[in-house]
């Protein structure tokens, strides 16, 4: 008997935990050779038909030398090998080996004047974006002309892409047809529209604090539930929990997981505004709104409720603390679909 509770137990742990798995899996991943099948696919517009034999790259603007190179010219330059992970604002994220041409060094062959600011790279889709003269110089910033071991795939920026090491997505410029060397602050496509000029790629902007902070809520919850469930008349599959399953464990992991809850909802607003200039809500995070919403009620209704109750009926607290719990594992489930697939 004991041994059939400890296995019950065991895997209800299990299932709490089920969300820290999952994000162990997505740091992992972000560490593994993405084939470029499977590689996700995030673009302003349609893939432009680039014909390979007229496409020429543009090096012009604060150098000395301006440059015309076409595919040929460009492949024959030293190249350079980086293995990076392109991380999308919106979470999805995928690692390759890049090869191509260091940026530092193409700018070399044009000879750089003294009064720069910004690289800005130009696509052919009219997509264009920017990074600094020192993000050039300090980091391995590619102009990729593979990926893999493979030509570039057309919806990867075929015949040539930036690839940015430190920063989110929309800095990877893809189907480059020029560089402008400019003395001023260039402000992008994306940058215009209010998202972060850096881009820097960091623990906060990625996502991963926020994915720990929701799969440590979603313990909490879960606890908060079947010890909850231990005193209620609704079920009696709880009641065999350890004595420290009490009232006090109750409240403790009740109040934790809305306070948690809280923070990464905080957490899920300020980054989006830092990174976006303001808060747009997907799938996900109108589904985490939803939790919230449910979340208090559940709270206030857990405060007020009285010992007296109907045993043959569910309270509204129960109703409301469920209905939020159910959301909030939606919410993790569609986090992790758009971190692996970008969907939603």
């Amino acid at each position: 008997m004991i041994r059939k509770v400890l296995i019950k137990y065991i895997i209800i742990l299990i299932v709490l935990c089920l969300p820290l798995f999952g994000l162990v899996g997505l740091i992992i991943s972000r560490n593994i050779i993405t084939p470029n099948d499977t590689f996700f696919v995030i673009s302003k517009g349609e893939t432009p038909d680039i014909n390979i034999i007229s496409w020429r790259l543009r090096v012009e603007g604060q150098v000395n030398n301006s440059l015309l190179l076409d595919y040929s010219s460009l492949i024959s330059q030293p190249l350079t090998e980086v293995v990076a992970t392109l991380q999308c604002v919106e979470g999805p994220s995928g690692t390759a080996l890049w090869k191509g041409i260091l940026i530092r060094e193409l700018l070399d062959l044009a000879e750089v004047k003294g009064n720069v600011v910004d690289v800005v790279f130009y696509a052919a889709d009219g997509y264009s974006s920017s990074l600094t003269i020192e993000e050039i110089n300090n980091d391995d910033v590619l102009l990729a002309y593979e990926m893999n071991g493979e030509p570039l795939p057309a919806e990867q920026g075929y015949p040539l892409r930036v690839v940015a090491p430190n920063h989110l997505g929309y800095k990877w410029v893809k189907w480059v047809v020029r560089v402008e060397v400019v003395d001023y602050d260039y402000i992008g496509f994306w940058e215009s529209r209010g998202w972060n000029d850096d881009a820097y790629s960091t623990p906060f902007s990625n996502w991963i604090i926020h994915a720990l902070l929701l799969a440590i809520s979603f313990i909490f919850g879960g606890f908060a539930v079947i010890s909850g469930l231990k005193r209620s008349p609704i079920t009696n599959y709880f009641r065999d929990l350890p004595k420290f399953f009490n009232v006090k464990f109750h409240i403790t992991v009740s109040i934790m997981y809305f306070l948690i809850s809280i923070g990464t909802f905080s957490y899920w607003i300020i980054s989006t505004i830092l990174n976006r200039g303001a808060v747009f809500f997907t799938i996900h995070g109108l589904l985490a709104l939803l939790s919230i919403i449910l979340l208090i009620p559940g709270v206030i209704t857990g405060i007020k409720k009285k010992k007296k109750r109907n045993p043959n009926k569910k309270t509204w607290h129960y109703k409301w603390t469920m209905n939020s719990i159910y959301v909030f594992l939606s919410t993790i489930i569609l986090g992790f679909l758009l971190a692996f697939t970008g969907l939603f």
